[in-house]
Formats: structure tokens, C-alpha cells, sequence
């Protein structure tokens, strides 16, 4: 028997590992979610941004939430959207193969440009879909200016009026 020496190579113990991880994670872990009895926690509210010409529109998936469960503020520049619902428990034993759905508190705070106008904004709540609008102040919209020999006309960007200025 001849005795051989092999390089360690920290690196395979690594991808070995992740190896065996990936394997446990793929084959499912049984029930998932917090155990009966156990505080859930309070979850992040993912949300789409899309900047307008004319506003911010904040859009936000809460199915399954009833409007007047849902709590937004904004104040010094960042919109909070909050709320929650709770879990209807049923009286009957039941086991869970997969728990996906979350229950509890949610919420999302984010920092608006100083260009909001805050106290313009409004709200539509319609199948589970929050939609805010939030106004842009007239000087924050854009603007096109075109030079002719006659000085700068200028006009906001999708509407066909031109005033002459100096």
C-alpha cells in the first residue's frame, strides 16, 4: 500500500456542501411557514414604482386584505404602506403538507423625491391591487424648450400649448 498525499482544496468542501444543501432544499421540507402557537412575524410588501410625467404610481398586490385594513401615511417625505390579516383557523385537525400563504403584519416605507406634492395624492384599492398616485409638482414635470429667432418657446412635454417667453 503506497502512501499518497493529496492536496486539500478547501473550495470542493464548500461546493460539496452546497451540493448536499441544494439536495436537502429540492426535495422539500415538509411543512413550511411558522408551527402552530409560534409569533408571525412582520413581512415586507413588495411593490412596483413607475414614474410618470405628471406623477409617481405605487402599486402594491394585498390579496386577500380589506381596504380598511390598510394603513398609509406619509410623512416627511416617506410613504408607509401597513396593515395586515390574520389567518382564519378552522376547527378541524388538519395537517399541512405546504403552508405558502403568509398571515400577519406587512409593511413598506419608502423615501419620496422632495418633488411630491403628498397632500394631491389618492389612493384606489380595487381586487387586492393598491394603486397610489402621487403628483409631481408643476416645476418637477418635464419640460421641452425649443429656441426659435424669436426667443424660447416653451412647453410641458405632451400637451400642445406654447407660450412665448423672454
Amino acid at each position: 500500500m503506497a502512501n499518497t498525499l493529496t492536496r486539500w482544496d478547501p473550495m470542493a468542501e464548500f461546493h460539496n456542501l452546497r451540493t448536499a444543501m441544494d439536495r436537502l432544499f429540492d426535495q422539500g421540507m415538509g411543512r413550511m411557514g411558522p408551527a402552530r402557537g409560534e409569533e408571525l412575524e412582520s413581512r415586507t410588501l413588495g411593490i412596483d414604482v413607475v414614474e410618470t410625467n405628471e406623477d409617481y404610481v405605487v402599486r402594491a398586490a394585498v390579496p386577500g386584505v380589506k381596504p380598511e385594513d390598510v394603513d398609509i401615511t406619509i410623512n416627511d417625505d416617506v410613504l408607509t404602506i401597513s396593515g395586515g390579516f390574520e389567518e382564519k383557523h378552522e376547527e378541524k385537525e388538519q395537517q399541512y403538507i405546504r403552508q405558502e400563504l403568509h398571515y400577519g403584519q406587512f409593511h413598506r416605507s419608502l423615501k419620496l423625491p422632495p418633488t411630491v406634492e403628498a397632500d394631491k395624492a389618492n389612493a384606489k384599492f380595487e381586487n387586492g391591487m393598491l394603486e397610489l398616485h402621487l403628483p409631481k409638482r408643476p416645476e418637477a414635470r418635464a419640460r421641452s424648450l425649443k429656441i426659435t429667432p424669436q426667443g424660447v418657446i416653451e412647453s410641458e412635454k405632451g400637451e400642445g400649448e406654447q407660450g412665448a417667453s423672454s
